[in-house]
């Protein structure tokens, strides 16, 4: 899903910020392509739902790389 407010918004409303992740496909995906996305979700998210989003939630789905 890209990370613009476009696409993440709705998502937000049928869902909470604690069921959202981050991520890529770094092998895949080009470094400017990545950068983009990156530069979206943080003009989109900000204080603690961008780092829960960045980090948290998958730190509650994986706790061990706590």
């Amino acid at each position: 899903m890209p990370a613009s407010s476009h696409s993440l918004l709705p998502a937000l409303q049928v869902t909470g910020i604690d069921h959202i992740l981050f991520g890529t496909d770094a092998a895949a995906a080009p470094e400017p392509l990545i950068a983009d996305a990156v530069s979206e979700l943080t003009s989109t998210l900000t204080g603690p739902d961008l780092q829960a989003v960045e980090r948290d939630n998958a730190l509650r789905l994986f706790p061990r790389l706590a």
